[in-house]
């Protein structure tokens, strides 16, 4: 296969992860860029059912957002995805989730702080992006751009959140803890004060080798679910206990 069919399968695979996750559905959207031919490689918006995309769904556009073949249209918020894409060259893969419980901090306004050693990936934090509004324009997609800065994620107001990554793998394993550790800090309220992991010991958990190994790991053993995976509501979901 050619380098842009390996991008497009891939795509589409880790949109399926999503589904089967509960992450995607009726809203949202993943991307990846080719930075050799300019193309952003960037999965339908609402209205698509996700669970089933092929690589043959997969939209073609550049990084000002025009269609590079057929007449489908980008999902409307595609600035969140060419933004990033133009200003960071480690982020090569981009996700926008209305994750469950990510974004109810995003609702609460409530300050991302790990309490799970695999949420030592959030060292930097996850800022919070307080326009209330959809991410349609280039001027807020680089707002929001300008408010990530270095970090992997950021919260989008009372919407979802973003993730990025080096690659497709990296931005998944990155949305699938950010939502594992704010469903986790949610659960463990009830029972009590939260115990919180400091920067110091969240830098010292792991190195960016290491979590570059552990988001291929986590990526092999999602897809090896979603293979078998019978596309169903909420009957494919993998822990990450």
């Amino acid at each position: 296969m050619t380098d842009e069919s390996v991008l497009r399968e891939k795509l589409a695979t880790c949109t399926r992860i999503f589904s089967m996750q509960g992450l995607l559905g009726l809203f949202g959207h993943v991307s990846a860029y080719d930075p050799k031919s300019g193309c952003v490689f960037i999965s339908p918006g609402m209205g698509k059912d996700k669970a089933t995309l092929k690589a043959n769904d997969i939209l073609a556009i550049d990084l000002t957002g025009r269609p590079l073949e057929g007449p489908a249209e980008p999902p409307v918020e595609w600035p969140i995805h060419t933004t990033l894409h133009a200003a960071r060259s480690d982020a090569l893969a981009v996700a926008h989730l209305h994750s469950p419980y990510a974004t109810l901090y995003a609702i609460a306004r409530r300050e991302f702080r790990p309490v799970t050693l695999q949420g030592a990936l959030f060292a930097d934090g996850v800022p919070l992006y307080t326009e209330a509004q959809l991410v349609k324009t280039v001027a807020q997609g680089e707002r929001l751009v300008k408010l990530i800065g270095h970090r992997r994620a950021a919260l989008l107001r009372g919407h979802g959140i973003v993730a990025v990554g080096r690659d497709l793998e990296e931005a998944l394993f990155a949305s699938l803890i950010l939502e594992d550790d704010t469903r986790k800090a949610m659960q463990a309220a009830a029972l009590g004060e939260l115990e919180f992991f400091s920067e110091g010991e969240c830098r010292a958990f792991a190195t960016e080798d290491d979590w570059r190994r552990r988001a291929h790991r986590a990526w092999n053993y999602f897809a090896q679910l979603e293979a078998r995976w019978d596309r169903q509501p909420a009957t494919g979901a993998g822990p990450l206990a």
